[in-house]
């Protein structure tokens, strides 16, 4: 399974990588999105995620979908 951790804006080092250990200690794969600036970019990275953590960007229905 693929965990997508996806912001505009980017989380310190130290949480990404607190982040990965616990994704990765339950045997599953981060990607990471980071400083995005196009919509479409999310919508792809989201496209092939199990999961998804976002900081403090808007997430709607066609993110979810």
């Amino acid at each position: 399974m693929k965990i997508l951790v996806a912001t505009e804006k980017p989380f310190a080092a130290v949480a990404v990588d607190g982040i990965r250990q616990v994704i990765e200690e339950a045997g599953y794969e981060l990607e990471l999105l980071e400083k995005y600036t196009d919509r479409k970019e999310l919508l792809d990275a989201v496209a092939t995620a199990d999961g998804l953590i976002v900081r403090s960007d808007k997430v709607d229905a066609e993110v979810i979908a």
